[in-house]
């Protein structure tokens, strides 16, 4: 039998066919790189505008009073009891802020790290109503309440006289304990309101604080003097 040729017929077809299909593959190969990327349009949507907030204040129950109406037009002044010292607050809504401690702490020129922290507000209207204002204090210690506790809470709350004759109604949390309790801190203020403004005093802090400063809280109270031209 002869030796077939070096480059046989039927190995010169195979080396094409292999050429071609390498070539095709390069081919696709290039269109697969040279093929438009496609990119999904998505669509934000701008996010609702907030409505109008509750009783809680800003979402989340963040502790600040319901959006009112003008800032009234009245003039609050006070007596600071024995221990109490101004201190400047973060919060722009308030007209006062103090830190209330004993006297005997005051007298050395530092602030207590305990001391109770003790704000004065005013708001225009009658600022949500007061439901949904003690409701934003219980809120900020852990506490809830049912309709019917609620109106109790109301009903029995003390009415004092501020130093101007104007009605105003003490806030006790000092008594009431969550559920699960979590609580770390308490609440003892008073809310003046009528339909022209609201004022709130708030005194908020650990719970042996806050009792022992509540004398002071009530007569700090009976010394606003709310005066102008609707008071």
């Amino acid at each position: 039998m002869s030796r077939p040729p070096f480059f046989p017929e039927n190995r010169i077809f195979s080396l094409k066919s292999t050429f071609a299909v390498a070539a095709v593959l390069l081919a696709l190969l290039g269109c697969e790189e040279e093929k438009p990327r496609v990119y999904s349009e998505v669509a934000f949507k701008p996010l609702a505008a907030a409505g109008p907030m509750g009783g809680m204040g800003m979402p989340g129950g963040t502790g600040m009073p319901p959006m009112a109406g003008p800032p009234a037009d009245i003039k609050v002044t006070w007596t600071l009891p024995k221990g109490w010292m101004p201190k400047d607050s973060a919060n722009a809504m308030r007209i006062g802020s103090f830190a209330a401690m004993d006297a005997n702490l005051a007298n050395s020129g530092e602030i207590d790290p305990n001391a109770v922290d003790v704000s004065v507000v005013q708001l225009g209207g009658t600022a949500g109503g007061l439901e949904a204002n003690i409701r934003r204090w219980m809120g900020q210690v852990g506490l809830k309440a049912s309709p019917e506790e609620m109106e109790a809470i109301i009903k029995k709350a003390p009415r004092f006289k501020t130093a101007t004759g104007q009605e105003g109604m003490l806030i006790d949390l000092t008594g009431m304990l969550s559920g699960d309790m979590t609580q770390s801190k308490t609440i003892y203020g008073a809310i003046v309101q009528t339909e022209e403004y609201t004022v709130f005093v708030k005194a908020m802090g650990d719970f042996a604080q806050v009792k022992k400063q509540k004398p002071q809280v009530a007569a700090f109270c009976k010394t606003l003097r709310i005066e102008g031209p609707k008071a």
